[in-house]
Parts: structure tokens; sequence; C-alpha cells
């Protein structure tokens, strides 16, 4: 369903790692300010407390992992130096890099790193496959040990996954209640300051001890250099704002450039366009604790009478792709189980199931985010079509910090909550699964057999019985109405042309580049 066509994201960066596309090594420099316009400010700098991608952008300039992902999303060490595995596959023994400084001028040990797991395993939104250790320890300075109740086949992608990453804190945070730490990790820039619905500004950490091991980026890791002396992330709502700022050179690089500004600005000499496909799955989250949600036949009536094509041709100007799976195809997890389910629009038999239902007109609110234009735009068609099937809506824009505290709520006075899953490339099918699985689902239910098919992705023997777990939890999210999946958005990012080393992905990576 795309309807333009610019290079995409994945030929620049090809280009840039031929060294077709960058610079010449000798003309980086450091210096300079990085203006970045983001669609939406940060609701908190607690990486540990947040799946935001809002966060993810800026803070991950400051944090690190253990391990991470490198460019093709397999783990890679980053603060560890190497890990072992026993012949069991119970033990986990990570050495950790030595010479690494936090912000505080600390050096970073062992101490720190198991300080950091112990506070995601107790408050991490991610944190189920902390059920599955039983003991993590500290031995020496330079020593990591984490011990599983079972064999997890999958605990490396566990460990390294980043929809809510577990960074490296001081042990000294060990304590801090979520939200409360304070924003000290071991990366290329630290923190300066942060005004809430205005910027967040970083500098340079000039203690910052690149990793050796790699000649430059790779994923989330690789060889770090911060030649930038500082980054002012900007919030800027208005898509049009955004798009002024990034032609008149007020903005170095720009987060989102909506579908038909790209078509206008592609020929601009001055600016490089980054197209990204499949950037996130346009969806929202169902209240099933919320009645009348907690009848199936009312959620399964919303679910196939809605045209899910006329809400992305709304929400994205024509860039999206239509296809049922929670990973998108060519992916080695990608299914189509549920399709049955999927962009079904039976208006017809959806309001002979409202009435089967027993539906009595109670209101249903759809809670969704101005901050990201595309969710608000979704919202807005997705409301009249409703109302089209016989629902009683009400539309209720909310803002990042109010919509991520009340979406955790069972009782947060919501039935649809506007999300964008990611699911590439750092996000695969744990990520995409992992925010409905126990006591903290986002479908404010928990479900046994989830939680149960989920438990068998992460222990599966072999790629191949994971993949089938996988394809069972995706059925179930289609057949329970946990999610609306509406379609896969292409995200189009922009960059001036005196911008250097800029290679798109899941967040702005703004190590290893500068200003010409």
């Amino acid at each position: 369903m795309r309807r333009f066509s610019l290079p995409t994201a994945t030929a620049v960066a090809a280009l840039v790692a031929l060294g077709l596309a960058a610079s010449p090594a000798h003309a980086q420099k450091k210096g300079g300010t990085a203006v970045i316009a983001q669609e939406a400010g940060p609701p908190t700098l607690d990486m540990h407390f947040s799946t935001n991608i809002a966060v993810r952008n800026v803070v991950m300039q400051v944090y690190e992992q253990l391990v991470t992902r490198d460019e093709t999303n397999a783990p890679m060490m980053e603060l560890a130096e190497s890990f072992t595995e026993s012949t069991d596959g119970l033990t986990y023994t990570f050495k950790i890099r030595k010479g690494i400084k936090f912000h505080n001028g600390k050096a970073m040990t062992s101490a720190d790193v198991l300080a950091s797991y112990q506070r995601f395993a107790r408050m991490g939104v991610q944190r189920g496959f902390f059920e599955q250790v039983a003991e993590m320890t500290a031995p020496d300075a330079d020593t990591f040990v984490m011990r599983l109740k079972k064999k997890v086949p999958v605990a490396m992608e566990e460990l390294s996954q980043f929809g809510n990453p577990v960074v490296i804190i001081p042990a000294e945070q060990k304590d801090r209640e979520g939200g409360k730490s304070d924003p000290i990790g071991t990366g290329p820039f630290q923190y300066v300051e942060w005004v809430a619905d205005s910027h967040v500004k970083l500098k340079r950490f000039d203690g910052y001890v690149p990793d050796t091991r790699h000649k430059g980026t790779n994923g989330f890791g690789g060889h770090k250099v911060a030649w930038l002396d500082e980054l002012d992330f900007r919030y800027v709502k208005e898509p049009v704002a955004r798009v002024a700022g990034m032609e008149t050179g007020q903005f170095h690089i720009s987060e989102d450039v909506p579908t038909k500004a790209a078509k206008r600005l592609k020929d601009n000499k001055q600016l490089t366009l980054y197209p990204v496909q499949r950037w996130w799955i346009h969806g929202a989250w169902v209240n099933h604790a919320n009645p009348p949600f907690d009848n199936k036949d009312i959620r399964r009536a919303m679910q196939i009478g809605l045209d899910m094509e006329e809400i992305m041709d709304v929400a994205t100007d024509g860039a999206f792709d239509l296809q049922p799976g929670f990973q998108y195809p060519g992916n080695p997890y990608y299914t189509d189980a549920g399709k049955q389910f999927y962009n079904v629009k039976d208006v017809k038999k959806a309001q002979e199931l409202l009435k089967s239902g027993g539906y009595k007109g109670e209101e249903i609110v759809v809670m969704t985010l101005p901050a990201y234009q595309s969710m608000y735009d979704a919202a807005v068609v997705l409301v009249e079509q409703m109302k089209n099937i016989g629902f009683k809506v009400k539309m209720d824009p909310v803002d990042l910090p109010t919509g991520a505290a009340r979406q955790r709520k069972p009782d947060g006075g919501w039935h649809l909550s506007f999300t964008g899953l990611g699911t590439g490339p750092a996000v695969g099918p744990f990520g995409a699964t992992v925010l409905l699985v126990g006591p903290n689902t986002l479908s404010q239910k928990q479900d046994p057999v989830f939680d149960k098919l989920y438990e068998e992705m992460q222990t599966g023997a072999t790629l191949n019985d994971r993949k089938a777990s996988f394809a069972k939890l995706q059925e179930r999210i289609y057949d329970e109405v946990k999610m609306l999946k509406m379609g896969d958005l292409t995200k189009v990012m922009a960059a001036r042309s005196n911008v250097k080393g800029f290679i798109p992905y899941r967040i702005p990576r703004l190590w290893n580049v500068w200003l010409e």
C-alpha cells in the first residue's frame, strides 16, 4: 500500500556501510550542537520504567546495556567483554569490560550490573523473563553471574531486548522507584537538563571509553564516538513545524516527516530523507476489564466491523502496508495466524454480534495520543467507523504521561488505548507479545493460556518449536481481541545535508555523527 517511492533506509544504510554515502573519515570533527525534532517529549528518563520510543530516542544516547543488538538484530556484547554458558544451559557468566566510567566519574563494576538487573527484575516494565532467574551474583568486580531455574534457549535475546532495555545504572540507584532514578549512564553523551514539554539537552561525555572491538556503529553497540558537543532534543508536536524547521535549518534531524511533505521535499538537496518501512504496528490495546468489553462478542463486533485500510490511509497519507502479522514478511517468526479476523470490514455481521451480545449503548472511550499525529488521525476515523457499527463512542486525547499511567490501570477509564508497537529491527516476537503477558497485561485481564504459550516460546528447544508457539500467541491475540492491529506504518526520517555519519535505525543513533 506504499504510494510514494524514495530510497529505503536499508539501502541508504548499505551505502554508508560501503563508504559510498558517507564523507571521508578525515572529515570527522568535534563540535557543534545537533537539534533533533521529536514528535513527542519523553514522559520519563527512567529507561527501566518505560517502553516509550520518545524515551529511548533520548536516553539511549546516555545509557548502555550489558548485551545489546547488532545491525542484524542478533545479540552482541556491549558492556560485557564476553560470556560463557554452562553445559546444562542454566548459568551465564559475564566478564565486564574494564575502564568503563559512569557520568558521575565512578568506575563501573559488576556490582553496578547486579544492582541494575535486580532493580529491573523488581520493577522493569518487561521484567517477565526474570521470573526464570534463580540467582544473580557478582563474585568479583569483573564478573556477573546469572543462574536460571530452567534452560531458556532465548535467554540472550531476552537480556538484549530493546523494547524496555536493561540499562546499567550506578548501584546507588538500585532502590529508586519507577520514574525516580537519576539519568546517569556510561554512554557517549551525558544528561544536562530536561524541561517537560519543551526539550532535553545532553552533552558529550569526555570520559567515554569506546569499544575497540568494533570499527564503527553496529546496531545499538559498536565503536561509539561523540563528535558533537551537544544534543538538543526538541518536542515539536506539529508536523508542519517540524518540516519548516528542517527546511530553514532550525533542526538538523527530524524523527518524522509526513508523507505528503516527503513527496515535496525529496528533491531538496539540503535534505536527505530516510523512509523506514514497517516502522511500527499501528494499533490499540483492548481493555477486557472495562464493560462492555468484558464480553468477547462485543469486542469481536468492533474487530470485524472496522476497515483498516481506510484508517491507515488517513493516518499515514498512504505510507503503510496491510498484513495480519505481528512480525513482518521475511522475518523468521512471520505468520498470518488469525488472519480470518483481520480487516474483515463486515459491518452487517458486526451489528448482528452487537445485538446478540447484549450491547446496551454503553459509552466506549478511545484514548489516543495527539503527540503522534498518525495516532490521532487514526483514532478519528476509527471512532466514526465504530459509530457506524452501532457503538456509542467518545474520543479521549491525552498527553504521553497521562496515557502511560492510565493505560496500565483496569479502571483507567478507557476501552481502547492507541499505541505504536515496534516490530523491528529491535523488537522481535517476544517484544511484540510481552506486554500482554502476566498480571500486568495491557488487556487488563491475565490469560493463563497466553502466559503458558509465551513461556513455551521462551523455552522451546528449536526455532521451529518457538515459531509454532508464536503462531499460537498471535492467533490468540486475534481470537480474544487483545489488541486491534490496523496496519504497518512507514516512518520517514530526515537529516540536513551537513549532518554526516547518520544511519537511520530504531532510535536516532547520534554517536559517530558530526556536522560538516
